[in-house]
């Protein structure tokens, strides 16, 4: 029988240097541990279990986790995992009591697939019924995404960690990755900011591969403990994910691994989107992108003042942005936030409003900013503009440009593909 554990006993029934080798311990009563379903030695030889030491080991070739806060490879305590659907597993699930929202106070259940992502593994904390209606609903996270070769990471010490290049020349659209995070975990609620959750994504990322927590535990995050190493290692590198649309009020967020070393630049090279059916990560290029040269997104919104993107990045991330559009003499970083400034009051406007001058205007600020996403919805509201004239020519080039855009920023989940597509109709002779 699966075994839930309510919200407030969990905090003294998980124990996090409480190691199944030492044996029975009066001050803790230790999570379920039992044996796991039988598997081969190859299908399990790459996780939770391997407790192997390097030396004389197929993982000579990891990095030592003397001075790594995560201590990766000493992870023993084993809970219980039962089959589930479609390769997962179900382990250890608890009662969010402290949440206001009602769907996040059932239990949230830890499910593992450890054989996925090329190996990788994912984990998933969430309502055993919201995965379920993920599943029934057609999500697919079977296929393992392809590997494209066009990214390598590096040390970027002037940037205090890590950072990716490009590995060959690059154009226009060119995908960078293509992947699947390791680790899917709600992320909007309180409880995740509280010790008690801190030690809850922990127990999450015990249950991935060696490999992978590996990898993990090499990535920036703060903190003296592993609980709270790990929270903020997290916070900070994960992505947005719809993984709760449509059946939950949770919001969750995506850690995968290789694209979370791209660092920040205000105007990147790289744009990005999680495909909801696939819970995929794409990441292609917005402009050419030379071999060795970074590559880069953005972090935080573009349309905002230079000084206060800065300000939330110091606060989120702890860095001081020292990106190209951030190194800007003051009197271009004045006019560029001049522009910001009238992009932002020219997209609330109704384009029925708005003249063939004022839009054209809009699209070059947004090309002058290098905002994508804006130069495809200008675009698109120019090509509506230029139908209201009956210049045809405007319509199909203005919508090709957006439609173009809208893909590489969104896929083919961009929210003006079906709009985009009956102006090109109409504008086809």
């Amino acid at each position: 029988m699966l075994k839930y554990l309510p919200l407030l006993a969990y905090a003294f029934t998980y124990a996090p240097t409480l190691l199944a080798s030492q044996g029975p311990n009066p001050k803790f009563l230790g999570l379920p541990i039992c044996e796991t379903r039988d598997r081969s030695h190859n299908d399990w030889s790459n996780n939770t279990h391997s407790t192997t030491t390097r030396d004389n080991s197929p993982f000579s070739d990891l990095p030592s986790s003397r001075n790594l806060v995560y201590k990766y490879d000493q992870v023993t305590l084993i809970p219980k995992l039962e089959p589930f659907r479609n390769g997962f597993y179900r382990s250890t699930c608890f009662q969010n009591l402290e949440s206001l929202a009602d769907d996040a106070q059932e239990e949230l259940c830890i499910f593992i697939n450890p054989t996925i992502n090329h190996g990788q593994g994912m984990v998933i904390v969430t309502p055993t019924k919201l995965f379920e209606l993920r599943l029934d609903s057609g999500i697919d996270l079977s296929d393992d995404p392809p590997h494209h070769g066009t990214v390598t990471v590096v040390d970027m010490p002037e940037k205090g960690g890590k950072g990716a290049v490009a590995s060959r020349d690059l154009q226009t659209g060119d995908y960078i990755a293509m992947t699947r995070p390791v680790a899917l975990l709600p992320s909007s609620d309180d409880l995740w900011e509280t010790r008690l959750g801190r030690r809850i994504r922990r127990h999450a990322i015990d249950h991935l591969p060696l490999r992978t927590r590996a990898e993990i535990a090499t990535y920036h995050g703060e903190g003296e403990t592993e609980e709270e190493y790990l929270s903020s290692l997290v916070d900070m590198n994960v992505f947005g994910s719809d993984f709760g649309e449509g059946g939950s009020t949770l919001e969750f967020g995506a850690l995968v691994l290789e694209p979370a070393r791209l660092n920040h630049a205000c105007r990147p090279n790289v744009v990005f989107y999680l495909e909801e059916s696939t819970q995929m990560l794409h990441m292609r290029t917005s402009e050419p992108v030379a071999k060795g040269e970074e590559l880069t997104i953005n972090y935080r919104d573009y349309e905002v003042p230079r000084h206060e993107r800065r300000q939330e990045l110091q606060e989120s991330y702890g860095f001081n942005c020292t990106c190209s559009h951030c190194q800007l003499s003051e009197e271009l970083g004045e006019l560029s936030d001049r522009r910001v400034a009238q992009i932002s009051e020219l997209r609330y406007q109704d384009f029925s409003d708005l003249t063939i001058d004022q839009i054209e205007e809009q699209i070059n600020l947004c090309k002058m900013e290098k905002i994508p996403d804006c130069i495809a919805e200008s675009s698109l509201v120019a090509a509506h503009i230029y139908n209201t004239h009956g210049q045809m020519d405007q319509v199909r080039r203005h919508t090709e440009v957006a439609r173009e855009l809208g893909i590489l920023t969104s896929g083919l989940a961009w929210k003006h593909l079906e709009k985009a597509e009956k102006l090109l109709n109409l504008s086809t002779p």
